[in-house]
């Protein structure tokens, strides 16, 4: 049986489990990390979007500031943590923007982010979800505005996930817990009904598994 490679995004919500030490424990034991290669990437940027959204900041500065230091609060509680249990040299622990700005990531965000604007299925059902969204969480000033930060939070997470297991082989996703019904999932919406798009991209059939370290609510 080949051995997982862990890709693992931490998203900055308020009541996240990431923030605790109990949470980050739990995620190195489930999935016994000191054994296998992992990437932990911070969602950072997905924070600064969300708050660009909702209006929960005081400036385009203050919203990076805020979400770099809450990053770096969750960054060494997991480098910790990582040392404890002997997994520091299987795996990385980055920000974002380490691996969204990189040259081989940003080429390949741009062709996935037109595979997907070009499709049928996918394209439409995210707009629908940029717009409720928009409609429940924003602030109604610059709707359009708010609707552009929510189609780019939306996007660089798909394109993060799928660089991330696909292009760099860290196949096995981990979320920390499943979505509410109710709430799109573009990259279950991509994965079953357009998988071809990432084939097609990559030159290999998809990788991609998803995993969760708590159940749903």
């Amino acid at each position: 049986m080949t051995t997982a490679r862990y890709y693992i995004p931490v998203c900055l919500y308020p009541h996240t489990k990431y923030r605790t030490k109990a949470g980050i424990t739990n995620l190195f034991k489930k999935y016994g990390l000191h054994r296998c290669e992992h990437l932990i990437v911070i969602a950072d940027r997905l924070l600064v979007l969300d708050r660009f959204v909702t209006g929960r900041y005081w400036s385009p500065e203050s919203a990076f500031i805020a979400a770099r230091r809450e990053a770096n609060q969750i960054r060494n509680l997991i480098n910790r943590i990582s040392h404890k249990y002997g997994a520091a040299t299987k795996g990385r622990v980055v920000f974002w923007d380490e691996i969204s700005g990189t040259d081989e990531f940003e080429r390949f965000s741009l062709r996935l982010r037109k595979e997907i604007d070009d499709d049928t299925v996918v394209s439409p059902a995210i707009e629908r979800f940029v717009n409720r969204r928009v409609e429940r969480f924003g602030l109604g000033a610059t709707p359009d505005r708010e609707r552009d930060h929510e189609r780019e939070y939306i996007f660089s997470e798909i394109c993060m996930s799928v660089f991330c297991t696909e292009v760099l082989g860290f196949w096995m996703e981990v979320w920390e817990r499943p979505l509410e019904r109710d709430v799109l999932d573009p990259l279950k919406l991509l994965y079953d009904f357009r998988s071809e798009l990432v084939t097609r991209l990559t030159g290999h059939a998809v990788l991609r598994l998803l995993d969760f370290l708590y159940p749903a609510q």
